[in-house]
């Protein structure tokens, strides 16, 4: 959860940056971290070893998501450019970030 903390505490400075190119550098290198967290949160939620901690995960898991699809709105941030830059597919399936999707917990 320090992981999620510590993730979730650049969104405010994202703000504070004044120049708009880096402004969109940080956040498109914060939407990466948080799909990588997003994973590993998601990957413990599905461990049974995790069952008594699943209520926790599941929101902390949803925060996540739900702050990774404001970033990609608001700063207009290319997954694109983040797919291709994932070439040993270290981050599951992305397609949970399309508008119409509503799942987000199932990887595919």
């Amino acid at each position: 959860m320090k992981w999620a903390k510590h993730e979730l505490g650049h969104v405010g400075n994202i703000i504070a940056v004044g120049d708009a190119d880096l402004q969109y550098s940080y956040a498109q290198s914060v939407v990466n971290g948080m799909l990588h967290l997003r994973d590993a949160i998601y990957e413990l939620l599905v461990d049974p070893r995790y069952k008594e901690h699943a209520p926790d995960l599941q929101k902390k898991h949803d925060e996540v998501v739900r702050v990774v699809r404001h970033l990609i709105k608001d700063f207009n941030i290319d997954l694109e450019s983040i797919k291709q830059f994932n070439t040993r597919h270290v981050l599951s399936n992305m397609d949970y970030l399309k508008p119409s999707s509503r799942r987000t917990t199932r990887r595919k």
